[in-house]
C-alpha cells in the first residue's frame, strides 16, 4: 500500500508543478500545494508516513548536491562586491527582525533565532525564470541577484551548522549539516570532467522522483487547524519576509554603488523563499526546534513570498540597465 501512496504523491506533485508553471508560478509552489491537496489537510489520499519523509530527506541531499554542481564559483567573482553586500544585509535583516518578532510572541530565544535562520535563505529558481523571460539574466541586477542568492544559501546553511553546534536541539546533530556537506561535495565535483553529464543524470532522477517526494511530503505535514486564528500572524510573517529581503538586499546593493533602480530590482529578486528555506524548516521540525503549527505557518509564508516575488520583480526589470 505504501508504494501506492508514493505513486499518488509523485504524480500529483508533478502535475501540480506543471499547473503552477503554466500559471507563472514556481514549480516548487505547485508541488507543495499538491502535497497539501492530497494530504491529511484536505483530501487525505496520502498519509504523512515516516517512509515518505525518509525518502524525502534523500531528495534534500540530492537537491543540495545539484545546487553545488550548478554553482560556478568563478562566475560569482563578477559583481562580487554588490552580491556580497546584498547577500549579507539580506541575511542580517531577517536574522534580526524575525527573532525580535518571535520573542514578542513569547517564543523561546533559541527557537526565535531559528526563525531568523529560516527566513535568511533565498530561492533563486522563480527569479531566474523571470530574469530569463525578460532577457535580463546578464544585466547588472540579474548578475547581482544570482550571486547574492547563492551566497545567501551558503550563509544560511552555515548558520544551521553553527546552530547545531552551539545551541543544538532534540535530534539536531550531524544529519542537520549533511545538506551543507552535499553542497560542498557538489562544488568539488564541478572539477570532474564528467560533472555536466552527472548533473544532467541526477537532475532527471531528482525531477521525476526524489524532488516531488520531498516537496510533496512537506505539503503532507501542513495543518489548517486554527488557520483563521493565525491569519493575522501569517500576514505579519509575510510582510516581514518580503520587507526584510527587499530593503536589506536592496540597501546592500545600493551601498555597493549599484544605482537605485537596479538596487530595487535586486531587493525584489531576493524576496522569494523556496527550496533552501524548506530544507531548513524541515530540519527544524525534525529536530523539534519548531512546532507543527510554526512549521505550517512558515511553509505558507514561503509559498506566499514565492508568489509575491515575481509580481514585484517584473515591472522593475523593465527599468533596469543591461
Amino acid at each position: 500500500m505504501e508504494f501506492v501512496y508514493f505513486v499518488i504523491l509523485i504524480v500529483s506533485a508533478l502535475l501540480g508543478g506543471q499547473v503552477a508553471t503554466k500559471l507563472g508560478l514556481s514549480n516548487v509552489v505547485g508541488q507543495l500545494i499538491a502535497g497539501i491537496l492530497v494530504g491529511p489537510a484536505l483530501l487525505n489520499f496520502v498519509p504523512s508516513l515516516h517512509s515518505i519523509h525518509v525518502v524525502g530527506e534523500w531528495g534534500v541531499l540530492l537537491l543540495m548536491l545539484n545546487a553545488g554542481l550548478e554553482t560556478d564559483v568563478a562566475e560569482l567573482k563578477h559583481n562580487m562586491k554588490a552580491a556580497s553586500y546584498a547577500a549579507v544585509l539580506g541575511v542580517v535583516f531577517p536574522l534580526i527582525a524575525f527573532p525580535v518578532m518571535a520573542l514578542l510572541f513569547g517564543v523561546k530565544w533559541d527557537t526565535a533565532i531559528f526563525w531568523g535562520i529560516v527566513f535568511a535563505a533565498t530561492s533563486v529558481s522563480i527569479t531566474l525564470a523571470v530574469l530569463n523571460e525578460q532577457g535580463k539574466l546578464t544585466s547588472t541586477a540579474g548578475s547581482v541577484i544570482l550571486g547574492a542568492a547563492v551566497l545567501d544559501d551558503i550563509i544560511a546553511l552555515l548558520l544551521v551548522a553553527a546552530y547545531s553546534i552551539f545551541l543544538g536541539g532534540s535530534g539536531l546533530g550531524i544529519s542537520s549539516i549533511l545538506p551543507l556537506v552535499a553542497f560542498g561535495l557538489g562544488l568539488l565535483m564541478r572539477r570532474w570532467s564528467k560533472s555536466d553529464e552527472f548533473l544532467e543524470w541526477s537532475n532527471k532522477i531528482g525531477t521525476w522522483t526524489l524532488f516531488p517526494i520531498f516537496f510533496g511530503s512537506i505539503g503532507l505535514m501542513i495543518s489548517f487547524d486554527n488557520f483563521m486564528k493565525e491569519a493575522i500572524f501569517l500576514v505579519i510573517l509575510t510582510i516581514l519576509a518580503v520587507g526584510t529581503k527587499y530593503y536589506g538586499a536592496g540597501l546592500g546593493a545600493r551601498m555597493a554603488g549599484i544605482n537605485t533602480v537596479d538596487s530595487r530590482a535586486v531587493g525584489a529578486g531576493m524576496v522569494s523563499r523556496g527550496e533552501m528555506a524548506l530544507v531548513i524548516v524541515q530540519i527544524g521540525l525534525s529536530a523539534e526546534i519548531i512546532s507543527h503549527q510554526e512549521f505550517s505557518s512558515f511553509v505558507i509564508v514561503v509559498i506566499l513570498s514565492t508568489i509575491i516575488a515575481p509580481i514585484m520583480l517584473r515591472p522593475l526589470l523593465d527599468k533596469v540597465t543591461d
